[in-house]
């Protein structure tokens, strides 16, 4: 879906209430992403540890933070109070939930791992969840998803300090109805459930008790479906692992990311932390989407070819092909050579990029017959190709380039001029007239910037 939205007198651009709504639904701010002509808007993502952010989300999480739960909203049974008790390196969690939903028990799951963690039953079946760190609350959970922004919460704190309950609060400041608002308060509370599931390593003990009926939410699965979804969870997270590549390997992008590329949010901030220089370890930590989101992104970017691995980290990266002149060119005549090569693989790049959101894999064999075609000797692209974004490579060519006596500049236009018609050639064929129009408009545009002296775009 495209549309052309006009620029106002003082350069911005209004984005109409019902587009944004279909865009984003009730996200309120977004993120501006460049890509080849034109600009991707997407939700913002929040650091919850930055700014005045932790303390702003302390005072949200306080009616339903662990302890104060246990404190003001959970009734301890008469009878003992301490039920059983076990270690996770013995007893798994799944196994303890079973237990608790088979035995029909009602009270509190503590658990102690690396933070602590409630999990509350009714008669076996679990009512709510929740965990003392902040970045676990009902505020960080509408924050992420932007039903709230951080300006709200900020704002919010006046009303808090006059005493109102928070989650009212929130209720007001997300602008809901008491259904939708209840709703993202069970997905959250479920969110907890599934993080409790990915400790491997704690102390568990359970107590009888009852916990405010206000807190007892409903939560829409039974104890027994949601074990099994943590467990598909985990089973994931393994799998997941077995595809990514070793936390010290660093990333490098591979292939021009295009408007027509269709990226989640959480890739969209992956990729822009790749560079060639970070590690799979710090790109996930730099781009703030949770560590299990982040690892996802990086191995669908992967699989998709949008990225690659460059080099184990340390590992001093390999010269690349432009960094050494070969023999018989001067530095001048080289760098001329490399600026021609460079406005002819913009225009590639495009091409290629054009018919592949067109054909797929194909472009390869469409583009690859112009290849297969040429003598060596004949043509000084003869046993060449592109590379994954489109390129044709500068080292091959600069060398045979070299063992040119004259005319280089011109023998290197003539040769890139007959690659171009065939590209346009299949462009008209594969995407129509008036596609072929505007790239020859575009390569006339780049490849006459270069000056007059090698000919120039067809």
């Amino acid at each position: 879906m495209r549309k052309t939205l006009p620029v106002q007198p003082d350069g911005s651009i209004v984005l109409p209430a019902e587009l944004a709504q279909e865009i984003f639904g009730k996200a309120r701010e977004a993120v501006v992403h460049v890509r080849s002509g034109c600009l991707v808007l997407s939700p913002v993502f929040v650091d919850l540890e930055a700014g005045e952010l932790p303390s702003l989300l302390r005072r949200y999480h306080e009616p339903e933070a662990l302890t104060p739960v246990l404190e003001r909203s959970f009734q301890k049974g008469t009878a003992e109070t301490v039920q059983f008790e076990g270690d996770l390196s013995v007893l798994s969690l799944s196994d303890v939930f079973l237990f608790l939903s088979a035995s029909k028990k009602s009270g509190v799951l503590l658990v102690e791992g690396q933070a602590a963690w409630g999990c509350f039953f009714l008669n076996g079946s679990l009512v709510f969840a929740t965990a003392e760190d902040p970045r676990h609350s009902l505020a960080a959970h509408l924050l992420r998803r932007q039903f709230v922004t951080e300006q709200d919460l900020a704002q919010g704190r006046r009303l808090l300090d006059e005493g109102q309950d928070p989650l009212a609060v929130l209720a007001s400041l997300s602008e809901l109805t008491p259904e939708e608002f209840r709703a993202q308060w069970v997905r959250c509370v479920e969110d907890r459930i599934y993080a409790v599931f990915g400790l491997s390593e704690g102390h568990f003990v359970f107590r009888n008790g009852t916990l405010d009926p206000r807190l007892v939410l409903g939560l829409p699965s039974t104890t027994t479906n949601y074990v099994m979804e943590a467990t598909r969870r985990l089973d994931e997270w393994a799998r997941l692992k077995d595809r990514l590549p070793a936390p010290e390997t660093v990333l490098e992008v591979a292939e021009e990311v295009t408007a027509s590329t269709a990226l989640s949010p959480e890739e969209e901030l992956v990729l822009a932390k790749v560079n060639g220089i970070r590690t799979v370890e710090e790109v996930v930590a730099q781009a703030r989407v949770g560590d299990m989101e982040g690892r996802k992104a990086v191995a669908s970017l992967l699989a998709a070819g949008l990225i690659r691995t460059a080099r184990p980290s340390g590992e001093a990266p390999a010269a690349s092909p432009e960094s050494a002149a070969p023999a018989g060119l001067s530095p001048q005549e080289r760098n001329l050579l490399l600026s021609r090569l460079e406005s002819y693989n913009n225009v590639f790049s495009t091409i290629y990029q054009a018919l592949r959101v067109e054909v797929g894999s194909k472009v390869e064999v469409i583009l690859g017959a112009f290849f297969k075609g040429l003598e060596p000797g004949g043509s000084l692209l003869a046993g060449l190709g592109f590379d994954e974004a489109g390129n044709l490579p500068a080292g091959p060519l600069l060398e045979r380039l070299a063992a040119l006596s004259e005319e280089r500049e011109a023998a290197l236009v003539r040769d890139l001029n007959e690659l171009l018609y065939f590209q346009l050639f299949a462009v008209k064929n594969t995407l129509g007239a008036e596609m072929e129009a505007g790239i020859v408009e575009m390569a006339r545009s780049l490849l006459h910037r270069e000056g007059e002296g090698g000919g120039g775009a067809p």
